[in-house]
């Protein structure tokens, strides 16, 4: 953990010491942390947000990396407030928002009505579980309004490839033990907000899957009437939201040290994601944290554009498992007019870009940069390369680029950045 000042206090247990104040211009010190390309919630697509089209029926939509365990049989059913036809909030089961961004997911844990048709959500994680590594499992469930039932028993199982060999996936698997359950089995019947289900294992080190649903046969699922209306059917569907699996133990992690300068920016923590945003809030000093205190941000990762030299605190809680990190961004008054004079110099064109883009200098900077790095909206690095100028201009392949925005930094010998913004438009 990077160390705090002396006279900054921090509930938990934190040991802290103090921070060297520096007067002149600090080296960039990466510490031992998490980077924004590893992984961090496992799940693929845990927001229902990524859509794919079924080209055979052209208005049905389904989750990208989500599916039945057979691929093939009922599952659940993807519902959206952005493409049409519209189903979110009201969808013809229930009225819901989702809890966070466009979509969530419809499933239907307990069924006898008519046929017993249950549906697995089952999703592609986006790399195995590693072996006796501890993690934290949640979801967002909220049982629709035309359900008859509400139920306790819904869970979450991790699998190898075995679970390919279930062909008949609208029934109930009950041979297969979830490793993480609603807690008591306690019965889920809010039809207006979220409720969480959060638990955690400890992995063998071969799951690559993950199966949503009610492992308990009729009998053993433990329901509660809440709607007699739509009886004698008998069924429970839950929407779900903002899935995740994230590795317990994993450390905090606010960023580097850095330098910028008057008027430029710079991306603090890791790259926001399902599951660990709202693991994460960050303060910024000076001031005392306790539980109650006002978060400036609740993501993973954020840009800062500070005025003066400020240290910034992000608290991470996995499963109960508070870890804290801290980072801190340095003004330096040294050279500001050189880099203001070469950030104003500095045209990029053509911009929108297509497949490459042109840096132009009317002065010599030939020996001043030499690297540059492209980061996305988000603040994900995307790429990073040498440049090489001729005649005061550079140019670099942008193709594999997406249409968007992008924020382009140099990198001098010095350690100095100079940003700016550019477009792709294919």
């Amino acid at each position: 953990m990077k160390k705090l000042p002396k006279n900054y206090s921090l509930p938990d247990n934190i040991f802290f010491l103090r921070i060297k104040k520096w007067l002149t211009y600090l080296v960039f010190v990466t510490f031992c942390s998490k980077s924004n390309g590893q992984i961090i919630n496992y799940v693929s697509n845990g927001g229902f947000e990524d859509v794919l089209t079924n080209t055979s029926t052209p208005l049905f939509y389904s989750a990208k990396y989500w599916g039945a365990t057979d691929s093939v049989k009922y599952y659940g059913e993807l519902l959206s407030k952005t493409i049409a036809p519209i189903k979110v909030p009201l969808c013809g089961y229930t009225y819901q928002w989702p809890r966070h961004g466009n979509n969530h997911l419809i499933t239907t844990p307990y069924s006898t009505h008519i046929y017993n048709n249950r549906g697995y959500p089952r999703n592609r994680l986006k790399q195995s579980l590693k072996s006796n590594k501890a993690y934290c499992f949640s979801m967002y469930v909220n049982l629709s309004n035309q359900s008859t039932y509400g139920i306790g028993a819904i869970g979450a199982y991790f699998a190898d490839t075995s679970i390919d060999t279930i062909s008949k996936c609208t029934l109930p698997i009950t041979y297969l033990a979830p490793q993480v359950e609603n807690a008591n089995s306690t019965i889920i019947a809010d039809t207006l907000n979220w409720i969480l289900i959060r638990g955690q294992f400890t992995a063998s080190g071969n799951e690559k899957y993950l199966v949503i649903g009610n492992f308990r046969s009729d009998v053993n699922t433990n329901k509660t009437l809440v709607n007699s209306t739509n009886l004698p059917g008998v069924w429970s569907d839950y929407l779900i939201d903002d899935v995740s699996l994230i590795e317990l133990n994993i450390p905090a992690y606010a960023g580097r040290d850095t330098v910028i300068f008057a008027g430029d920016s710079v991306f603090l923590g890791s790259k926001p994601d399902v599951g660990i945003d709202e693991v994460c809030q960050w303060y910024k000093l000076p001031l005392v944290i306790t539980l109650t205190t006002p978060a400036i941000d609740t993501v993973a990762g954020f840009w800062v554009k500070p005025t003066a030299t400020s240290t910034y605190v992000v608290r991470q809680e996995i499963c109960g498992l508070v870890k804290w990190d801290t980072v801190v961004v340095y003004m330096d008054a040294v050279g500001i007019e050189k880099f203001n004079l070469i950030k104003s110099d500095l045209k990029l064109f053509p911009n929108p870009a297509k497949d490459i883009l042109q840096l132009q200098f009317t002065i010599d900077v030939e020996n001043e940069f030499k690297t540059i790095s492209i980061y996305n909206k988000l603040g994900q690095l995307l790429r990073e390369e040498d440049l090489i100028f001729k005649n005061k201009t550079a140019t670099i392949k942008t193709d594999e680029l997406e249409n968007g925005v992008y924020v382009l930094k140099l990198h001098s010998k010095s350690l100095q950045t100079v940003s700016k913004r550019f477009v792709i438009n294919h």
